[in-house]
């Protein structure tokens, strides 16, 4: 009898980032419990996953509450072998309006899987901040869960996720801790910049450098708009890249500031390859999944982090001298990373190596996960 698997708290592909840790958990479920498993997905944005082979429901409320079939789901959650959270940054309540809308739209997905009969597992998470007694509501249910696991220490820490009876566990991101990231580098020769030129069917010189930016908390940072300009009087030429088009995660507008007109689509973003013959970019980027997805794609990359998850997944990758806070950065160091990493062999090689020793130490949680996952789920679904 085929698995039944329910992905809650998705959101939308129209975030690429958000995307890619959807169709991660689809792949890590039918790796785990088989590929004929019946996965069903509750996202905000449930039309952008029409591409996967899932059953959709609409988490997202109206004016009229949420939607019966996506309530229907909630209430029947006892019925699936294994219940799983999405990765990503979701449970946070640091701001009023954070916290209204992480109430309204994960709260109820949160309860169900804190309540019912099946297992449930959360992946990889970054939770908090949870200010205005959040945390006393949510450390609870979160420690009803089968099993929570958290992407970086001070989440941990916070929510004191590591004592009494719940089952919490640090892993990396699932962008990295998965085999499309990790077979990518696994035996990859090692490159230099410009020096891929040389190869044949190789392209002369260095690409454009990419800055990829979005607002934080409603504003384009000041620091990140002083960079772009000190890039180009650096004379190193700045190119942009759209990651979200989605609701108020749009940052079309903050990349315009930036790279008035001149941005590059997904497929020329991430279209290098570790094994390809194109060089590799050096990509600044201030959301996460912008920066994971260049980095996955072969690519040398500094990430401006404005959360907590940006420093933890970075120094999973052995990367941690190449990200800075978004807010309080130096621009001439970062000014000379890109440099560096654009123009000095010794750079280049250094940052190539650390990408190259993380992936040993990224392959282990990968089975880690399967292995829970086959060990928690039922094997059965009850009547």
């Amino acid at each position: 009898m085929e698995s039944k698997a329910l992905i809650l708290h998705g959101y939308s592909s129209r975030n690429r980032g958000d995307g890619l840790l959807v169709e991660e958990t689809v792949a890590l479920l039918r790796e785990a419990l088989g590929g004929d498993t019946d996965i069903t997905l509750c996202a905000s944005d449930p039309e952008s996953f029409r591409h996967l082979p899932v059953t959709l429901h609409s988490s997202r409320p109206s004016a009229r509450g949420w939607r019966r079939d996506y309530l229907r789901v909630l209430r029947q959650l006892d019925r699936y072998d294994l219940v799983v959270g999405v990765g990503g940054g979701y449970l946070r309540a640091g701001r009023v309006t954070e916290a209204l809308k992480c109430a309204l739209v994960m709260g109820p997905q949160l309860v169900a899987a804190a309540f019912t009969s099946s297992p449930t597992v959360y992946l990889p998470q970054s939770i908090g901040p949870l200010r205005g007694g959040t945390r006393a509501l949510y450390a609870p249910l979160l420690r009803r869960l089968s099993l929570v696991m958290v992407r970086d220490d001070r989440s941990m820490k916070e929510l004191g996720l590591d004592v009494g009876p719940n089952n919490a566990v640090r892993m990396p991101d699932l962008a990295i801790a998965s085999p499309d990231f990790t077979s990518r580098f696994d035996g990859a020769p090692e490159t230099t910049g410009p020096g891929d030129a040389d190869r044949p069917g190789g392209h002369p010189g260095s690409p454009s450098t990419v800055l990829s930016v979005r607002q934080v908390h409603g504003k384009l940072p000041p620091l990140v708009v002083s960079l772009a300009g000190r890039l180009r009087d650096a004379g190193v030429p700045v190119v942009g890249y759209v990651q979200s088009t989605v609701g108020g995660n749009d940052d079309g507008a903050a990349q315009e500031q930036v790279t008035p007109g001149n941005t590059v689509d997904e497929d020329e973003y991430l279209r290098r390859g570790v094994h390809h013959q194109d060089p590799p970019r050096v990509v600044v980027a201030v959301r996460l999944h912008a920066a994971l997805l260049a980095v996955r794609a072969g690519h040398r990359v500094i990430h401006l982090a404005y959360e907590r998850k940006g420093f933890s997944a970075f120094a999973d990758l052995g990367l941690g001298e190449w990200v800075h806070n978004v807010n309080s950065f130096d621009v001439d160091q970062v000014v000379s990373q890109v440099v560096g990493l654009r123009e000095d062999p010794e750079d280049q090689s250094r940052y190539d190596s650390r990408v190259r020793s993380s992936v040993p130490v990224l392959q282990e949680p990968h089975r880690e996960m399967v292995d829970d996952l086959r060990r928690l789920a039922r094997t059965t679904s009850p009547a």
